[in-house]
């Protein structure tokens, strides 16, 4: 009789464990949650640009998680690793615009006289495919430095301006090695200027009153193009001023990765229904302007609020302290229910990395940073390599129906 009972109640106990076992296995997969084979057409395109050395676009657009740059590296080597290496992609004068430019890329101007325009700028409603807007002076020419790190190397420059504003030219280059309106629109314009040979550092030269867009720094043996798109506050309501989503189409993505909701949960009012409505505006437009481009959109992680409290018998004296950011949560269930009305991709870091219960943690194993709302380099880092993972086993998925399919069509 006791044996029977210990029996069961061991059967019990491993059952159990078992379950415990599988959910923290499930754990280490990001969850990502998209209509059957959503990505089916990406994954065939990617494949084909490795057989036939063309290059295929990507944009991770996002605040600045994303403008700092950490963000986006293992996304990107991701991609390139089993892809293809096409290139940096797209790169501005962050610096001389007075903010802070991505990790790896550097744009040096021979003297001043560079002025511009972020569309996270209140008054903002210009057509660019990047969101930023530059201006050079009117009294000469200007020659910009544009330089990648990282091991990165480049043999062409895609220049974006806007018509009207004359052609860009490799400084020391002459017009042979320069391709005209390889993509345009009725505003924007591009220049693909031919190094010759793959470098790191390379000099342009910008006309006198030139109005121009960044550049994308190239490798002409193709390959995954990962451009990184990110400005200091944005929110998904930004991307949707001016005619963003039509333009960026100049950059002919087939995946966009969205990760923005920082900010709209750092807001002092924030209504669900709101931001719902402004995810579903982005998403639609971009549907509209892009229909060969899958969207994903990610959760940002836990972050806190900053509040500064009064101390106790000390007139104008505050001390800074951090509270709990109930948004979090309603921000994650919200992009998970707009990605499944919309039809769009979902990963849900939010839960992966331990949601509110988990905010602790991510002190601790150093993946947030000191202001408990960016991350630190290595939290980045294993955030996008998180993203990478969810992407990367789709593939792996979509190779698996792939193949089956295959074989019972020869078997047939």
């Amino acid at each position: 009789m006791w044996s029977s009972r210990l029996i069961r109640i061991s059967c019990a106990v491993m059952g159990s464990l078992l379950l415990m076992m599988q959910t923290l296995m499930a754990q280490r997969v990001p969850q990502f949650v998209a209509p059957e084979g959503y990505l089916d057409k990406l994954w065939s395109a990617c494949d084909e640009a490795k057989a036939t050395g063309q290059t295929i676009s990507i944009i991770h657009l996002g605040d600045s998680h994303i403008q700092a740059g950490h963000f986006t590296m293992p996304i990107r080597q991701s991609f390139t690793q089993r892809w293809g290496d096409g290139g940096m992609g797209w790169v501005g004068p962050f610096r001389l615009l007075g903010t802070n430019p991505p990790i790896h890329t550097v744009i040096r101007a021979s003297s001043a006289g560079t002025s511009g325009v972020k569309i996270t700028q209140r008054d903002y409603d210009w057509e660019s495919p990047t969101g930023m807007v530059l201006q050079t002076r009117a009294s000469g020419a200007i020659t910009y430095t544009l330089q990648c790190g990282g091991g990165q190397t480049f043999d062409r420059i895609v220049l974006y301006r806007q018509r009207g504003t004359q052609p860009f030219t490799l400084s020391g280059g002459n017009s042979s090695e320069i391709a005209h309106d390889t993509l345009t629109t009725e505003q924007i314009v591009t220049d693909t200027l031919l190094v010759g040979r793959y470098v790191s550092s390379a000099e342009v030269t910008a006309p006198a009153s030139s109005v121009w867009y960044g550049a994308s720094l190239e490798r002409s043996s193709g390959g995954a193009l990962v451009h990184t798109i990110g400005y200091n506050g944005a929110t998904y309501y930004t991307y949707s001023k001016g005619s963003f989503t039509s333009s960026v189409a100049t950059l002919r993505p087939r995946l966009i990765i969205l990760s923005l909701g920082t900010n709209e949960s750092l807001a002092r009012q924030f209504d669900r229904n709101n931001f719902g409505a402004e995810v579903a505006r982005l998403v639609h437009r971009l549907q509209a302007n892009n229909p060969d481009c899958a969207i994903v959109l990610t959760s940002p992680l836990y972050c806190y609020r900053k509040v500064r409290v009064r101390q106790r018998g000390k007139r104008r004296r505050y001390r800074t302290t951090y509270r709990a950011n109930a948004n979090c949560k309603l921000i994650a269930d919200e992009l998970q229910q707009q990605a499944r009305e919309l039809g769009c991709g979902y990963i849900d870091l939010f839960t992966y990395f331990g949601g509110a219960a988990g905010a602790a943690q991510l002190l601790s194993r150093g993946i947030l940073s000191g202001d408990r709302v960016h991350l630190t380099a290595a939290g980045y880092n294993k955030v996008g390599e998180a993203i990478a993972t969810a992407l990367q086993d789709d593939y792996k998925q979509w190779c698996q129906r792939s193949s089956h399919v295959t074989s019972q069509a020869s078997e047939d």
